[in-house]
């Protein structure tokens, strides 16, 4: 799906087996000279390719008239474990948990994402990224914006440049993690039953742990902590340039 200005949300529903899409198109013009236009514009919206593998929508595949202002909000229904590729200009991007690969290519968009069962892609310029429980390789990058994320199972990347990144390693499954925020804090929270090799390190900022790591094995100090944390199965890089760092242990 494809949408220069509009909000696109994915719900999944478990007991169909049909794509219904929705959209709510708005436009304004200039003045009433530039109505029929718009009104020739319409007709022009949407381009739909369809095949037994896919369904392509793409928004606006002409160029919109200078007098036109449009916005399209979508609404999508899908079955449960079907991947799903955004690209959106100007707007937010929500999707619930139960679909399976995902990626999402935002400029202006803030971007949640619930429980995915595939891989995860989500990049954009100007906004937040949400994704929660992911269970396979997962790659977030904004320049302007938060990341928070958890991760259940993969391979996590992270990072912003201007921006807070809070990330949740939930499972030994967990292969690897790396954050990187050039002026921005990374909170690291792991669970009890990871055992991690850390490199973490900031310019101009300080490190916080509450983790102990074996003494043979560890450096400590105000702006880096390497070391084993139990066996050191997962290999874990959390690096800052203008930011604090914090790494814990979940409390549950």
């Amino acid at each position: 799906l494809e949408n220069k200005d509009g909000t696109i949300r994915v719900q999944v529903n478990p007991v169909s087996e049909k794509v219904q899409i929705i959209a709510r198109v708005r436009a304004y013009t200039a003045g009433a000279d530039s109505q029929a236009i718009a009104e020739a514009y319409l007709p022009t919206l949407f381009k739909v390719e369809e095949t037994a593998e896919m369904i392509r929508l793409v928004t606006e595949p002409g160029i919109r008239p200078d007098t036109v202002v449009m916005r399209v909000d979508y609404t999508v229904e899908v079955p449960q474990h079907t991947d799903i590729s955004i690209d959106v200009a100007n707007g937010n991007v929500w999707i619930s948990e139960g679909c399976s690969n995902i990626s999402v290519v935002g400029n202006n968009s803030d971007i949640e994402i619930i429980k995915p069962f595939g891989t995860v892609s989500a990049k954009t310029v100007n906004g937040r990224i949400s994704v929660l429980e992911s269970a396979a390789e997962t790659t977030l990058e904004t320049v302007n914006g938060s990341v928070q994320t958890s991760l259940a199972g993969g391979a996590l990347q992270a990072s912003t440049i201007t921006g807070n990144i809070l990330a949740s390693l939930l499972d030994e499954k967990v292969e690897s993690c790396d954050l990187t925020s050039l002026n921005g804090s990374i909170t690291l929270v792991m669970s009890d039953k990871i055992s991690v090799d850390m490199n973490a390190a900031t310019e101009c900022g300080l490190v916080r742990t509450d983790v102990t790591m074996e003494p043979w094995n560890g450096i400590k100090k105000r702006r880096q902590v390497y070391g084993r944390i139990g066996n050191g199965e997962t290999p874990v890089s959390v690096n800052s340039m203008n930011g604090d760092i914090v790494i814990q242990r979940s409390a549950t």
